[in-house]
């Protein structure tokens, strides 16, 4: 992902604040209880709100994420991207250790997705990199109460941001614990290029086959061919099925409002290892 900018600490992402401001309709009239959320420097449009709401200021946040961070230990803080110019802010970070997984390296990762449209709320993401191709999995498909408990309530109390944090990374750590147990279940499962071929049919399915484009027909072709082919691949197990899938999506073109759509809703690599696990 060329679009983020690797960074050594969060000091190094720079800072803006957002500012409320009236708005008024085409005719000059005060629009009651209605305000624009302005980046102050730019002068970017980010979003609206209504007058109860306080913008949280991007130092506030970091500074929140700092210290929880700290407080958890054993992390560190690898990139950011801002998406559509700063209405959100998304912070890449990782486990200091890496888990061996009979010997296939996989870092634990989450992303901090830090919003200031003043419409949603601000989350953490558990994610997987293997370390061997690069391939990244976001592991947002979860349990109803786990999904409800990812955003971060938005507090005036610093010590309750900093609590509500560290509980929120330690859940991403256990499921990212969680997921290699999943991976020693998917290397130890047989799977052939047939059982492959009716795994892609089913992430991308089609209608009518006979009306099949040639583009879909490339792309089903493109990741059954990655199962034998791909980095780190064998076509030999359930694994190696998952990483066909996740290479193909991993290595595509992608924009900072792509990773922010990827880390909010479930992806084709979402739907496999539900497939896969079954």
């Amino acid at each position: 992902m060329g679009f983020i900018t690797n960074i050594n600490s969060l000091e190094e992402i720079p800072r803006f604040n957002v500012v409320k401001e009236e708005v008024f309709d085409s005719k000059g009239t005060r629009v009651p209880n209605l305000f624009s959320l302005m980046r102050e420097d730019t002068r970017g449009h980010l979003g609206v709100c209504r007058s109860i709401y306080r913008p949280i200021q991007l130092d506030e946040m970091l500074n929140i994420v700092d210290t929880a961070t700290d407080r958890v230990g054993g992390i560190e803080h690898t990139g950011y991207t801002f998406s559509r110019e700063g209405k959100r802010v998304v912070i890449q970070s990782k486990l200091n250790t890496p888990f061996d997984i009979n010997g296939d390296i996989i870092d634990g990762m989450f992303y901090t997705v830090i919003d200031n449209s003043g419409s949603n709320s601000n989350k953490i993401i558990p994610s997987t990199r293997r370390i061997v191709c690069d391939n990244m999995l976001h592991i947002v498909k979860q349990e109803a109460e786990q999904r409800r408990g990812r955003g971060l309530r938005h507090s005036f109390s610093f010590d309750d941001s900093v609590s509500d944090i560290v509980a929120k990374i330690e859940k991403n750590i256990n499921v990212v614990k969680t997921f290699n147990k999943t991976v020693e279940r998917l290397q130890s499962q047989k799977f052939t290029e047939d059982q492959m071929r009716q795994l892609v049919q089913r992430l991308l399915p089609s209608r009518n086959q006979a009306l099949d484009t040639v583009k879909m027909i490339n792309k089903r072709e493109d990741i059954v061919n990655r199962f034998a082919n791909g980095i780190g691949t064998e076509g030999k197990s359930r694994w190696d099925a998952l990483n066909a899938v996740t290479e193909y999506e991993s290595h595509r073109k992608f924009t900072p409002e792509k990773l922010v759509r990827t880390l909010s809703t479930e992806s084709m690599s979402n739907k496999a290892l539900e497939l896969l696990v079954g």
